[in-house]
């Protein structure tokens, strides 16, 4: 982001983390496993910046629309009212959500790709070379998406800031959005602190892990056959009714909660529908498990 944008943001905006710490560590904690090099009072008052933003928007949005359609002036006045602090909390947070959106990205990735990185780890083991090599040849893996992430943050505590590989492998543990991960770090922690089989301990986990990866893929696809049949239901059928509906009452004449049916037909057509699709779709890909 600009750099300016960022420092009027927090000019403007960094009492609100300041007076509500504690009441975001949350966001703190999506930030730490996001991997986002934001401190946690920068981002509030970026997205209470751009949260601001989106109210003005949706103000001009709104006179736009009421010269197009020629609005009458009661509904004006009532989405005047509404339709800021909706767009203008929306926005603040989908940006406050957006780390651990991007967490659970990452954790997606790291599960996604641990059963194959755990073989791969198994047959490095059984040569004998040290944990850090190890790790090291993992970051040359891009096919590894963020596993290869996070080996090379083991890589970096030891070489540029001198950590041990076990204090190393403790702290990006500790961050990590993926539990499993954490929990085979954590393995591979003790067996090196307690001179455990290392060879043997991945490859144990590796077939585990390759036997819970074909269960959640079996699961996924049953429930997206749930998803397809609530889609057609709520978004396609019910949509279709209501539009039958209210084509009829615009014919009749009147008005629903103050505001003219035609007002209401184009908002839910042009705005409500498209705003209920996009967070259909944002909801699979979040839940969808990668490959």
């Amino acid at each position: 982001m600009p750099q300016n944008f960022v420092s009027l943001a927090t000019s403007a905006f960094g009492w609100i983390p300041e007076k509500y710490e504690k009441e975001l560590q949350p966001v703190k904690t999506g930030l730490e496993r996001a991997g986002m090099k934001y401190l946690l009072k920068t981002w509030v008052s970026i997205s209470a910046a751009i949260g601001v933003g989106a109210a003005v928007f949706s103000l001009a949005l709104l006179a736009a629309l009421s010269v197009t359609l020629k609005m009458e002036l009661a509904n004006i006045v009532m989405f005047s009212i509404l339709l800021p602090p909706l767009f203008g909390m929306s926005a603040f947070l989908g940006m406050a959500l957006y780390p651990y959106q991007r967490a659970m990205s990452r954790k997606r990735s790291i599960e996604a790709n641990l059963p194959f990185a755990l073989n791969h780890m198994a047959a490095i083991a059984a040569s004998g070379v040290p944990t850090y090599v190890m790790f090291s040849l993992l970051t040359t893996f891009r096919e590894y998406g963020e596993i290869s992430a996070e080996a090379r943050k083991i890589v970096r505590n030891v070489d540029t800031f001198g950590l041990s590989i076990t204090s190393s492998i403790q702290q990006v543990g500790e961050r990590t959005p993926s539990k499993n991960f954490k929990q085979l770090l954590e393995g591979i922690k003790s067996s090196i602190e307690t001179g455990g089989d290392l060879k043997k301990f991945l490859a144990d986990q590796a077939k585990d892990a390759l036997f819970d990866y074909r269960i959640r893929r079996e699961k996924y696809m049953e429930l997206l056959s749930t998803y397809a049949d609530f889609y057609t239901a709520l978004l396609i059928a019910a949509p279709l009714f209501l539009v039958a509906i209210l084509t009829v009452m615009n014919m009749i004449g009147g008005a629903l909660a103050g505001a003219s049916i035609e007002s209401i037909m184009v908002l839910g057509i042009f705005v409500a529908l498209p705003l209920v699709n996009i967070a259909f779709l944002a909801f699979v890909h979040m839940t969808q498990p990668e490959v």
